[in-house]
């Protein structure tokens, strides 16, 4: 899961090479439309005109099968859990539960809050503002604390006792963008470098140059973010292999999500919410286009396939989960004045 305040990111696992991914991607710089393409997908490539997620018009789809936060609470499926403190937040699913934070008294607690109403705390955090990032599926979370001027702590976290895994400290502001067990890949603020982390030799070396978005080290894929003649560019190359791109975008539009085989890409026309979302595929192709009517995007952003997104949407004081697969979108979730984040 992607998203808001805590900085919610997709679990990964391991770190590795997917080659075959790589040559999958280069190749779809001459090919047509993706394997198993048909339909509305493919036909929405032809038009720019975008789908529009009009919540007063959507009919009522199957239920989401993720976990989202829904105010001060937990929402997967039938089972609804109150996240304690203020500010509340969930960063993702792990074994046990959800794993989430709140603050009190100006502190930020780590919790694992089980189904059955269950609570283990990880650990209590100082009154500085930290983000979390869960990785690994869900077997470490990675805090991210910012220090004097531009200097950065990053703390991994086992989150089945708060143990501390690894520590990192760096003069640099590092915006960590995969988590796992055994790499962690970073993106510096401009003019900006790609980094990998690793945290059992403690090891900290540069990939590439220039600022990237998104990364997935079990897919080896490293979604690079440059600026061209002041407009902002998309480029999909490999971790392993920065330099090897596969395709270049220059429309303004920044990633937000990858689909579980790593080769589709979600953007949106802002880092955090937005209103505009374009699904594009394995050449960079536009597969489908997306605008939020007379609202915008809460910050929760998930591709259930390669073809199908999630999207937290809100408009006139309402919200829901909104599923969208070509031209079709529909509620994945009941409409409520407490937008799913």
């Amino acid at each position: 899961m992607t998203g808001a305040s805590g900085r919610r990111r997709t679990t990964r696992r391991r770190t590795g090479v997917a080659a075959g991914l790589v040559a999958g991607l280069v190749a779809g710089l001459g090919a047509g439309p993706v394997a198993g393409g048909s339909g509305p997908a493919a036909a929405s490539r032809t038009s720019d005109r975008p789908t529009a997620i009009d919540l007063s018009t959507l009919e009522r789809g199957p239920d989401t099968t993720i976990a989202y936060r829904r105010h001060r609470a937990v929402q997967h499926g039938p089972v609804r859990v109150r996240i304690p403190g203020r500010q509340p937040d969930l960063l993702g699913v792990v074994e046990g539960g959800y794993l989430v934070t709140g603050a009190s008294g100006g502190r930020t607690t780590l919790r694992v809050l089980g189904a059955d109403g269950s609570r283990r705390t990880l650990g209590t955090y100082g009154l500085a503002s930290r983000d979390f990032i869960v990785g690994d599926e869900g077997r470490v979370v990675l805090m991210r604390l910012r220090g004097r001027g531009a200097s950065t702590r990053l703390t991994l976290l086992s989150t089945v006792d708060g143990s501390v895994v690894a520590r990192l400290r760096s003069q640099q502001t590092l915006q960590p963008l995969d988590v796992t067990t055994d790499a962690v890949v970073l993106s510096t603020e401009p003019p900006g470098q790609v980094l990998v982390w690793t945290p059992s030799s403690g090891e900290l070396r540069r990939v590439v140059r220039g600022p990237a978005g998104l990364a997935d080290l079990r897919r080896d894929v490293l979604v690079r973010t440059p600026r061209r003649d002041g407009e902002q560019c998309l480029e999909m190359s490999t971790v392993s292999d920065p330099r090897q791109v596969a395709w270049s975008r220059c429309a303004g539009d920044v990633p937000r999500a990858l689909s579980p085989s790593g080769a589709h890409l979600l953007t949106g026309d802002e880092w955090a919410r937005g209103h505009d979302f374009r699904l594009l595929g394995e050449a960079g192709e536009q597969l489908a286009h997306y605008r939020v009517r007379g609202g915008s995007g809460t910050g929760l952003v998930h591709l259930e396939d390669e073809h199908t997104v999630l999207l937290g949407v809100e408009a006139d004081g309402v919200g829901a989960v909104v599923r969208c697969s070509g031209t079709h979108c529909e509620l994945a979730t009941d409409l409520t004045s407490r937008p799913p984040r």
